[in-house]
């Protein structure tokens, strides 16, 4: 008997140890397969993520005749966006193709003249900063004389101090059916170019005294039949809106608006759709003031850090060091540096632009992986 209860016991024994061995295999199954599905939820979030940043609609120039004056150039595509537009999502705008956008601040009112900031302009400038779009600012402008413009370019000046302002400042000069301008140039007060060439260079000025680029936009109409497109581009920069697939301003226009029914990802409905034509390892010289006798930036060596020309999260922003006389640049301080055409492999462009002792500005090429 005492033989019989021994046996037993140890039965009970190896039932219990194959009960414990079972569970502890349970247990580890159990653990395994909750960190696996815990992997795979956060593989699908992250590929959500991702997908939600990418658009597949994409801008091109197809139907678009480019002036011979631009063969050399990049076409990089852009927008300009205004209050009109709500609830833009930013990341599928940049990998739309749009590199770059100009963002209504402010407006003069057409009928009173009272100066108003544009509702989405805050949070368009803060999200399209934080998404990798060159930005840009611009006042709807009906200056009557030069203490408007000036005063117009202020109020400018004072809404995009705290944003990263990486492309011009500008004075958007065109009538408005009814509105203070056109009333005053039907009335005759206004018969000369240079009237309108006054107003727009003293915003111009007042843009460039406070260190930024500026520009000028205005339809064909206007810089053909009210300002001469051919004097003013020896003092500024011009963008030119006409549509219709060409561009026939025959002044030098760095920018065209070439379309106001664009699809991009990222924004109901169509939006305004821009080329900027850039020559790579051109030095595009500027007015805006910085120190005394600053340098070109055409003068400073510019490297890649080749390992980091990868795409990541969908955009490539590859380490660049900028020295000039074995001095070694400082970011945000000396020079700022933007990316446009990074969001697919092939060759994309770093803009520097020289900003205190440093001026002007370069676009150079590098090879995405």
């Amino acid at each position: 008997m005492a033989d019989k209860e021994v046996k037993n016991e140890i039965v009970k024994k190896d039932l219990k140890s194959v009960k414990k061995k079972r569970s502890y295999i349970l247990m580890v199954r159990m653990i395994t397969a909750a960190v696996l599905t815990l992997f795979v939820l956060v593989g699908i979030l992250k590929l959500a993520f991702y997908i939600g940043g990418i658009s597949r609609i994409k801008l091109s120039d197809e139907g678009l005749t480019h002036s011979d004056r631009f063969k050399e150039c990049v076409l990089v595509h852009g927008i300009d966006v205004s209050e009109h537009k709500n609830k833009i999502k930013w990341k599928k705008v940049k990998s739309s193709g749009a590199d770059f956008v100009f963002i209504r601040a402010g407006y003069r009112s057409a009928e009173s003249g009272e100066l108003n900031e544009d509702a989405n302009f805050r949070t368009n400038m803060k999200k399209a900063n934080k998404a990798g779009v060159m930005c840009g600012a611009y006042f709807f402008s009906q200056a009557l004389n030069e203490a408007e413009a000036v005063e117009e370019a202020e109020y400018l000046l004072k809404l995009v101090k705290r944003y990263d302002i990486e492309m011009p400042l500008v004075i958007d000069y065109e009538l408005y059916n009814g509105g203070r301008l056109q009333q005053k140039v039907e009335a005759g007060e206004m018969p000369a170019s240079s009237m309108y060439h006054d107003v727009v260079l003293a915003f111009c000025r007042k843009v460039e005294e406070a260190g930024y680029e500026s520009a000028v936009y205005a339809n064909y109409d206007m810089l053909t039949n009210y300002m001469d497109s051919t004097l003013l581009d020896d003092e500024a920069v011009i963008w030119a809106a006409q549509y219709g697939g060409a561009c026939d301003v025959k002044g030098n226009y760095r920018y065209w608006q070439c379309a106001e029914d664009a699809a991009v990802g990222g924004i109901e409905g169509n939006v305004d759709h821009d080329i900027w034509y850039i020559e790579p390892g051109r030095v595009y010289s500027t007015s805006a003031k910085g120190k005394k006798n600053p340098t070109s930036i055409g003068e400073c060596s510019i490297d890649f850090d080749e390992s980091s020309c990868k795409l990541k999260n969908h955009r490539a922003k590859p380490e660049v060091t900028v020295t000039c006389e074995d001095k070694r640049l400082r970011k945000g301080k000396d020079y700022i540096l933007s990316f446009v055409k990074n969001t697919e492999s092939g060759t994309g462009y770093a803009i520097v632009r020289g900003r205190g002792k440093y001026k002007d500005w370069i676009a150079v090429p590098f090879t995405i992986e």
